[in-house]
């Protein structure tokens, strides 16, 4: 499979962050010389949300003001060694740059959090609502050569500095292009489905990422979505040379002869490659953005994850963890090959709320009800549940979600094929386990030995099974033999050998 590589020249709502090669600093002058300066850009509809700025709010005023720093293409900062070449999009905490490094000889992520960010990140105790920087420090060092490690963003420095409107702390990461969400938007037709070959790729690589947080880190990511898996390009210098004499950085309209104190900048995310087509098996996940991550054993708050993502053991107040994250990518791969959201859910009037409505959902479309014991141990048991384990306000949908299978056997992506709809059932009745939340089963499904010696397999040529390889990886999450300290064990599927 071949994605078409599209010039981002929208705006985009998410952040990207991106990575850097050593390459001579002649290029780049000559680079910055050519193209450095502002084009103006006819600006798009205004959001009444951000005060009239095209993007991210950039007043220079206001009691409610979040503070984003107002960053001008050809500014420099940290003492001159970082001079900004492009925006690469902004987020609800911050605005994220390319930048030249003049100190290291290649070109970086600049991530400027707000100076509300950077405000909460200096809470400690009670008050603290994360720990971004610390956790992207024991990333970038805590075990470089795990197989993992390459899956997650990596930090190159920080620095803080002064703005207008105070100070802005700066995580200097890699490059990275476009994500999962640009790709899932760019089909024809509006499918939103992913081929095999890519949900396999990407579901492997982003167990190997959690393998490396969970286990080696000790940090629970609790925010894996569309927007925060990016990937890496094949050669960032080419990737920026090509994009900056192809596509010039630019800024917005402003539609006055007046220079207006803050020019806004157009976000423009970086393609893959300089080739027209990227081949699925090049490409490389990152798991980025741990601003909204938890130690495993401390935690900023207790509500957490996308409300359409979140885990059971999240939404009923039950002491979760690494399993949380597990549950999180099984909804996402089932988003990716069916093309929505599994749990579709809402209000019943005043009958039921929201969140009654997604448990419910759950026992629907996984077939299974909460174990009673699980329950009696959550914190908001009785809100939802009474005494015997039944729903306390919910009785029925007039439209229940379907079975998982039947989901997959009718919207599953169009090479999925028959064999692997089972295989594929097989997987998600692991992933998410409803029965078997907070057991040591469930448990094991975030264990090292699932994510990491198992998943990382070597690549087997003969086909007709390794179609459907991550399938049947994730089918052994609750097979015992699965922590045996063994070379090669057989699926149980299939009986064929996995090569450990």
């Amino acid at each position: 499979m071949f994605l078409k590589r599209t010039i981002f020249t929208t705006l985009t709502s998410t952040f990207r962050t991106h990575h850097l090669f050593h390459f001579p600093s002649r290029i780049f002058s000559q680079i910055s010389h050519l193209h450095m300066s502002v084009k103006s850009h006819s600006s798009h509809a205004t959001s009444s949300v951000n005060y009239g700025f095209p993007e991210e709010d950039l007043r220079q005023e206001g009691n409610d003001n979040p503070g984003y720093f107002p960053a001008r293409l050809g500014q420099t900062l940290e003492g001159g060694r970082f001079c900004i070449v492009r925006k690469l999009g902004w987020g609800q905490y911050a605005s994220v740059w390319l930048a030249k490094d003049k100190k290291e000889d290649r070109f970086a992520a600049l991530k400027i959090l707000t100076c509300e960010s950077t405000r909460a990140l200096q809470e400690s105790g009670p008050k603290q609502r994360s720990d971004e920087l610390r956790m992207l420090q024991k990333i970038a060092s805590a075990q470089p050569n795990h197989r993992g490690f390459k899956h997650n963003l990596i930090l190159y420095d920080s620095f803080e500095f002064r703005g207008p409107h105070g100070v802005h702390l700066c995580l200097v990461t890699e490059v990275l292009g476009y994500g999962v969400d640009y790709i899932r938007k760019g089909n024809e037709n509006g499918d939103l489905r992913l081929s095999m070959a890519l949900t396999k790729r990407l579901t492997k690589q982003l167990l190997c990422s959690l393998d490396y947080l969970h286990d080696v880190c000790g940090i629970v990511h609790t925010d894996i979505k569309h927007d925060n898996i990016l990937f890496r390009p094949s050669d960032v210098f080419a990737v920026v040379a090509h994009e900056l004499t192809a596509k010039p950085s630019i800024s917005y309209d402003c539609g006055t002869e007046v220079s207006p104190p803050v020019v806004p900048v157009v976000s423009q995310a970086l393609p893959l490659s300089t080739e027209e087509s990227v081949a699925t098996d090049q490409l490389q996940a990152v798991l980025a953005d741990v601003g909204h991550s938890h130690w495993k054993d401390r935690h900023f708050q207790e509500l957490v994850q996308p409300s359409a993502l979140r885990a059971p053991e999240v939404i009923l107040g039950y002491s979760w963890s690494t399993s949380a994250d597990i549950w999180n990518l099984g909804c996402l791969v089932t988003e990716w090959l069916i093309g929505f959201w599994l749990f579709e859910f809402s209000p019943n009037g005043d009958k039921w709320d929201a969140e009654e409505d997604h448990l419910a959902r759950m026992t629907e479309a996984l077939g299974a009800k909460f174990d009673p014991n699980f329950i009696s141990k959550c914190e908001h048991r009785t809100k939802f549940f009474n005494a015997d384990g039944s729903f306390k306000n919910f009785t029925g949908h007039e439209e229940p979600t379907w079975p998982l299978e039947k989901l997959l056997d009718r919207f599953a992506s169009v090479d999925l094929g028959k064999e692997n709809v089972d295989a594929a059932a097989r997987f998600f009745a692991s992933v998410l386990a409803v029965k078997s939340r907070g057991t040591t089963q469930c448990s094991r499904a975030a264990s090292r030995p699932v994510a990491c010696r198992l998943v990382i397999i070597s690549e087997v040529s003969t086909h007709d099974w390794d179609s459907s390889l991550m399938y049947q990886v994730m089918a052994m999450l609750n097979v015992k033999s699965l922590l045996a300290a063994t070379t090669v064990q057989k699926d149980p599927f299939t009986n064929k050998p996995v090569i450990l």
